[in-house]
């Protein structure tokens, strides 16, 4: 099917908009009917749907590809995915960061801004993902609820008239249609971000556009500095809890005859590694920490188990250590005991005297707390990390006298 109005787009492009133009470029069209979006992006390619697009002016059409022009300049489909979020709650926190700061010309783009979630404006984009998955978990448990409640109704209602089972039909149909075109709109906005993955290559490739890029067309001056600022490096926590899990892996070294030595082949016995590393991941459960940093302290837990190391503990801690517990898999349903002060001395106190037991210690928190006193002997590896770039920004320095720090 032929590229609706593309080639128009383009010319248009190349003479008043040069930086949409050259990322536009950058991208391969690709057709997709069976996708209930008009437009999308990610892993390099633009998917459009011709049957929706046909039905919208060239205008129309034009204006949705700045918007995924914007999405990428941005770099959402790329980086920046927040723990815990559906696809659809992405893309609509990325609609929301657009719609918020980044109108053209003033028109209305046609997306669901802040104040459709009553979230205020001016926040991140991870900030406007995590809360639109929290709406849409109690929405989707008070429809859940709902539901049963409406069975249990109909089931008794044996006896009503024949005016009474009409309304009851109307009824029932009106709520059917808002719950269809409600699932509509959800398969839509899920949709938008199926082809967004984490890929440092193409983050890379956009940033470098982005500062080779001198003539911005009709992109107002405010809005070009929104999207230069987002190529200043960010702390990339999962590089970094990669460097530490490098630095705590340890093993024991066998000889086996299963495997041949690297210098006479099987006439010697070679060698056989077993990993055999432990680590402690403290949870900071103290009065400051909120329900939804915690959440993330949470979330960061059960990704240490991609981590391939052997054994995990975690404990809570506050102005005291709590009972430590063995980790054997990632959970959902946590218990937190403390919610009082905050103190990390208790933490270096303990594995100072348990030195042998563990070789790393990965702690979550929002830093507000005295730094601990660490012994000059202390060699556990240590991994700081922060709640937000707040909480990091404020306690880094004295954090890296004593390990690696990144934040959420």
């Amino acid at each position: 099917m032929e590229l609706p109005y593309f080639d128009m787009l383009s010319e248009e492009w190349f003479l008043q908009e040069p930086a949409f133009f050259a990322l536009f470029c950058t991208q391969r069209m690709q057709e997709n009917v069976k996708m209930e979006c008009a437009l999308r992006c990610g892993q390099g390619v633009i998917e459009y749907n011709p049957l929706i697009l046909e039905k919208k002016n060239y205008r129309q059409v034009e204006q949705l590809m700045r918007i995924e022009m914007i999405r990428l300049f941005l770099k959402h489909p790329y980086e920046r995915q927040p723990d815990g979020c559906s696809r659809e709650a992405m893309a609509l926190g990325s609609d929301c960061t657009i719609e918020d700061g980044y109108c053209f010309l003033n028109e209305k783009l046609p997306l669901k801004g802040p104040g459709f979630y009553h979230l205020p404006m001016g926040e991140t984009y991870e900030y406007y993902a995590k809360k639109i998955q929290e709406q849409n978990q109690k929405d989707d448990d008070r429809d859940g609820k709902g539901n049963n409640n409406e069975n249990r109704s109909t089931t008794g209602n044996d006896g009503n008239s024949d005016n009474g089972n009409d309304a009851n039909n109307a009824d029932g149909n009106d709520r059917g249609n808002e719950a269809k075109e409600s699932k509509e709109n959800r398969n839509e906005d899920r949709d938008k971000a199926e082809l967004w993955r984490e890929d440092a290559l193409r983050r890379s490739r956009i940033n470098d556009l982005i500062e080779r890029t001198s003539d911005w067309g009709t992109i107002p001056g405010d809005i070009v500095e929104r999207i230069k600022a987002s190529t200043k490096a960010r702390i990339n926590n999962s590089y970094i809890m990669q460097g530490f899990r490098s630095s705590i892996i340890s093993s024991r070294r066998q000889l086996t005859r299963m495997k041949p030595n690297r210098r006479t082949g099987f006439l010697q016995m070679g060698n056989s590694r077993q990993f055999d590393t432990s680590l402690l991941v403290a949870v900071d459960v103290s009065g400051s920490v909120t329900e939804s940093q915690m959440a993330d302290f949470y979330s960061v837990v059960n990704r240490v188990f991609r981590f391939g190391i052997a054994k995990i503990d975690c404990v809570q801690f506050d102005s005291c250590l709590g009972e430590i517990k063995p980790l054997r898999h990632a959970s959902n349903e946590i218990k937190v005991v403390g919610r009082g002060g905050t103190s990390f001395q208790p933490i270096f106190d303990f594995l100072d005297g348990n030195s042998t037991i563990y070789d790393g210690v990965m702690i979550l928190t929002d830093g507000q707390a005295p730094p601990p006193i660490v012994p000059d002997h202390f060699k556990i590896n240590v991994l700081w990390v922060c709640s937000d770039r707040q909480a990091y920004e404020a306690n880094k320095e004295w954090m890296m006298a004593s390990g690696r720090v990144c934040y959420i």
